[in-house]
């Protein structure tokens, strides 16, 4: 049996075996998937078959991300209850969203909303990403409040450098995390150990960030009164649309 509130540096499925079906609450989780980025090639089919594996393990949800253009479909007894889109406003991919995939066993819809997070935080550039694939704090912590309570325990089989973790652990959820790779599963533990985590010394940065946000419609961020231990820039956003000003017209 796995303990709470630790990261494994074990293959999932292996891990997985270490569970008893519905044994955790919600399953939050970003596996590898067919992108063109070309991530991780050789892991795509063990990425769908452990979203499966990890519907017998949990008793409510699993919300995972995915390629927009191919979401599997789910299991018997699971249904599409939800299809969020993050737009990442600092990518310089091709693609600028990804879409969360929300499974449940009740067929009951939940509300789909968009939401517009940096990859890295603006507004203090200690944020690094090791990971290529890494996902903001502040979006799995919605994600935790929309899908979780407190004291639930969250599986995340694809932990990498710990995000799902990090974010449990200020939203007072439990979890247990999972990574093949042993340096990105030292990463995310040093992560859970360190207050102000920042990159190594001497490390390359891994994403830069561009010199403007891209022109359109911003999802105001306004932050949800929490503790003091939360930083106000890991606030959660709200997804309230904000236009832009309308152009005046030039006169003849």
């Amino acid at each position: 049996m796995l303990e709470h509130d630790k990261i494994y540096n074990q293959d999932c499925f292996t891990a997985s075996t270490q569970l008893p079906d519905q044994s955790v609450d919600v399953v939050i989780t970003d596996p590898p998937y067919p992108n063109r980025m070309h991530l991780f090639p050789e892991t795509l089919v063990d990425g769908l078959a452990m979203l499966y594996v990890a519907c017998k393990k949990t008793k409510k949800y699993v919300v995972f991300f995915w390629n927009p253009f191919d979401v599997p479909t789910p299991p018997p007894g699971w249904h599409e209850v939800a299809r969020h889109v993050w737009h990442k406003p600092d990518t310089k991919s091709i693609t600028h969203y990804e879409v969360i995939v929300v499974w449940s066993r009740e067929p009951k819809q939940r509300v789909s909303r968009v939401w517009s997070i940096p990859i890295l935080d603006y507004r203090s550039l200690r944020d690094w990403k090791p990971h290529p694939t890494q996902k903001p704090v502040r979006l799995i912590r919605y994600l935790l409040e929309q899908y979780t309570n407190e004291e639930d325990l969250v599986f995340d089989p694809f932990v990498g450098s710990g995000t799902t973790a990090v974010a449990c652990k200020w939203m007072k959820r439990h979890f247990i995390g999972v990574e093949i790779d042993p340096k990105y599963a030292q990463i995310a533990q040093e992560r859970l150990t360190t207050r102000t985590w920042k990159k190594p010394e001497g490390a390359a940065p891994e994403h830069s960030l561009p010199e403007q946000l891209e022109d359109g419609i911003e999802l105001s961020h306004e932050p949800l009164t929490e503790d003091s231990d939360n930083s106000p820039d890991e606030s959660l956003p709200r997804t309230v649309a904000r236009k832009r000003p309308a152009r005046k017209k030039k006169g003849k």
